[in-house]
């Protein structure tokens, strides 16, 4: 898919003129993707805007698709959102878009700044820049190797080098790979014609497919059937979903037919050990306890007597007489070691037989799980061979569990077991922990980590610790919290009781509009 700086120059002449004055009012990302919402302050008109990072699918267009993203605004966007959309360009030739954008401050004063999003290199990124080009936050904040290029907030922001322009250079060579791959032979390619294009400006959106193949340039190839486009968005929003979707059909083929072969493998082995073991030689046991009690009267005068076996003549048995021990009790530990033998054995056959019945199953699996299937069949297959001990654990959660209004995960413990458990094992160190000051209650723990909350989510917490305390019937509560790590166990004490430091409080009036939205009043209690 050839989303590359001669395609995104394009689109963000296009995006120019159709993004103008659109205000982007909440945005929502995972580790690979992230969505604005907009709307345009003229129409009225919904927009969505793609940041999709996927190694190899990096890009940027609207969207109709839905992905699985969490609700809550991301907290990197809360400060800055709204914010309105002056100017989309690129800068130089490379595949990093600049949106000149303003908002309101938190003085209401207005604001000016550019979003960037960098699709190029392999580390992508967005970044939001003051007027001055000063970082003020980035989605991914690191520094390459030689310390040149910091993208932190408070440095200056250093663009990576661009890339060779082939239309500056006049070298084939130049061309995005991926053009060159679906270009059949090099010299085909009108490299003068599509730079005197590129050089006015007048290059078109292209819809190109060839073989059950799809794809959108800005110039048709030869070998491709192509057709001009006026929506590009559209083209390019169906084009990548199939491709990421068809990926992630097959990202969850590979692990089922991953876990399939090595239960398939497990099982051969452990097939092989139990067969194994069905061959053990059980009546030598017996034999040999038959000769303690048939020769036991002449080792009255010996303690080591080598005579043939009574169930092959032909082979001598040593019998070695121990100080402590008497031929009776030699025999009937023979006996004894028979008994457990033959039961092994037994054992051995009803398990080979179980073996042969989950191998069969097994390899039956994996046949099926390398034939396609629709996502939906990979995730059931999935969700079916996972950990039982691991899903009853998710299903049987021993705390209570609530969202806060940012999307972290609050837990409150029920007891004094619960609340040992939440704070000492599950918590990290970085969580922010709650609890009522100077009176007993529900430790409450804010799944944060390393992410800065915002206020309305320690207010969540704080709120399900006064009310899961004896004091939620006061008019005010004061909460104290701290990070996990300044929490630790109180010396001989009951388990529960903790002592904590570098602790700030709140002083919060139980709501029961907003206990009734996280679901802690009892109506709507998650359990």
């Amino acid at each position: 898919m050839p989303f590359d700086a001669f395609l995104l120059e394009r689109l963000a002449h296009h995006w120019n003129t159709r993004w103008q004055d659109v205000e982007l009012s909440a945005a929502w990302a995972d580790k690979t993707h992230v969505i604005f919402q907009g709307w345009h302050k003229n129409s009225h008109e919904k927009v969505f805007i793609l940041l999709a990072f996927t190694p190899g699918l990096a890009r940027i267009h609207e969207t109709h698709h839905r992905f699985e993203l969490p609700k809550a605004t991301h907290p990197l966007f809360t400060r800055f959102l709204p914010l309105t959309v002056d100017a989309v360009f690129t800068p130089a030739f490379d595949r990093i878009l600049w949106l000149k954008v303003h908002w309101t401050d938190d003085w209401g004063q207005p604001s000016y700044g550019y979003l960037v999003i960098e699709l190029t290199g392999h580390i992508t990124n967005l970044i939001i820049l003051d007027a001055e080009y000063k970082i003020l936050e980035a989605l991914r904040h690191f520094q390459d190797k030689n310390h040149q290029r910091v993208i932190r907030p408070g440095q200056h922001y250093q663009a990576p080098p661009p890339l060779p322009n082939a239309c500056q250079t006049h070298q084939l060579s130049d061309i995005s790979p991926l053009i060159r791959k679906l270009v059949p032979e090099p010299g085909q390619w009108p490299l003068e014609a599509f730079c005197r294009q590129y050089t006015t400006s007048t290059l078109p959106f292209v819809y190109l497919h060839h073989d059950e193949v799809e794809d959108l340039w800005v110039f048709p190839l030869p070998g491709w059937q192509s057709e001009l486009v006026e929506n590009p968005d559209e083209i390019l929003d169906n084009l990548f979903f199939e491709k990421e979707q068809e990926r992630l059909r097959i990202n969850l083929q590979q692990q089922l037919v991953a876990y399939w072969k090595d239960r398939v493998q497990h099982l051969r082995t452990k097939l092989a050990e139990t067969e194994e073991s069905q061959q053990e030689d059980v009546e030598k046991w017996k034999d040999e306890g038959d000769l303690w009690l048939a020769y036991q009267y002449q080792f009255k005068n010996h303690q080591e007597l080598t005579i043939p076996s009574f169930a092959d003549p032909s082979r001598l048995v040593t019998l070695v007489l121990p100080e402590d021990k008497t031929p009776a009790e030699m025999a009937e530990q023979c006996y004894r070691l028979y008994k457990k033998a033959k039961s092994r054995v037994a054992a051995s056959s009803r398990l080979a037989e179980i073996l042969r019945e989950e191998l069969t199953h097994a390899e039956q699996s994996l046949n099926l799980a390398q034939q396609n299937h629709p996502i939906s069949y990979y995730r059931d297959q999935l969700k079916q061979v996972a950990s039982p001990t691991r899903s009853k654990q998710l299903e049987n959660q021993p705390f209570r569990r609530f969202v806060s209004t940012g999307g972290f995960d609050i837990f409150v413990g029920r007891n004094r077991e619960e609340n040992q458990e939440l704070t000492m094992r599950r918590a990290r160190p970085d969580d922010l922990w709650f609890h009522v000051k100077q009176a007993p209650g529900s430790h409450v723990v804010l799944f944060s980590g390393k992410r800065q909350p915002n206020l309305e989510d320690l207010l969540d917490a704080a709120h399900l610790a006064a009310y899961y305390s004896p004091a939620k019937h006061s008019s005010t509560v004061a909460v104290d919290y701290t990070k996990r790590k300044f929490v630790r166990k109180r010396p001989h004490a009951d388990m529960g009781q903790v002592l904590y430091e570098r602790e700030k409080t709140l002083y919060v009036t139980p709501d029961p509009e907003r206990l009734r939205r996280l679901g802690a009043t009892p109506d709507k209690l998650i359990d």
